[in-house]
């Protein structure tokens, strides 16, 4: 394993057990490394353009600059790293606010260590790891707003046969291997359909388009 082939990862959290208990997760994992850790939001951006991190691990409350605050700095950023929001419950509300901000994925503090192994290694690349229930408890808490990309019947009608089947594989939390195998695909051809998806439906990552097709009523 070469140097390029770690995951960077920055962890931001205003509670100092919380910060050293999540790097003791990453420190049993070769190929992820913590490089830094922060103790607010207003921290973030100094953090970032001196560690480069290809993940960050947000928490969502903090004192001063919360964390949905700091991942919609990020995302203005030319080459922002990867958000994963933190939160203390199973599904908080402010998980849906985070997503729309640009966060990437979603993690429960309360995770094994294997999850959240699985949730570093997947949203660097590229994908994301969520359950259909969690999506589900999301969209029974928090009804359709215009800030929540709930998609009108006419964006659904934009999508080909095709690209509905692979938004429907997309919301089970599947990656994009396990798409391809699915569908009987490239992976190129599933990179394709999700960019197409994306653009079509005005939602910028897998969970947002997941939610969308929740919403929809595309996924039961």
């Amino acid at each position: 394993m070469t140097a390029s082939d770690v995951i960077t990862v920055l962890i931001v959290d205003d509670d100092p057990f919380v910060r050293r208990g999540v790097a003791d997760i990453f420190a049993a994992a070769a190929d992820i490394t913590v490089v830094a850790g922060v103790d607010d939001g207003d921290q973030v951006p100094a953090a970032v353009s001196a560690h480069r991190p290809r993940v960050v691990l947000m928490d969502l409350k903090m004192r001063r600059v919360g964390g949905l605050e700091a991942t919609r700095h990020l995302m203005t950023l030319p080459d922002p790293p990867r958000v994963i929001a933190m939160t203390a419950m199973d599904v908080d509300d402010l998980v849906i606010q985070a997503v729309t901000a640009g966060a990437h994925s979603f993690l429960s503090k309360d995770e094994a260590p294997e999850t959240f192994h699985q949730s570093v290694r997947a949203v660097a690349a590229g994908n994301t790891l969520f359950s259909q229930e969690s999506l589900r408890r999301i969209v029974g808490r928090t009804p359709p707003s215009p800030t929540t990309h709930a998609a009108a019947p006419a964006n659904l009608g934009t999508l080909s046969e095709r690209e509905r089947e692979v938004l429907r594989a997309l919301a089970t939390g599947a990656s994009n291997a396990d798409l391809a195998a699915a569908l009987f695909l490239s992976e190129t051809t599933v990179k394709t359909h999700i960019s197409s998806i994306f653009t079509k439906l005005g939602t910028r990552n897998r969970v947002e388009a997941a939610l969308t097709a929740f919403r929809a009523g595309l996924v039961t």
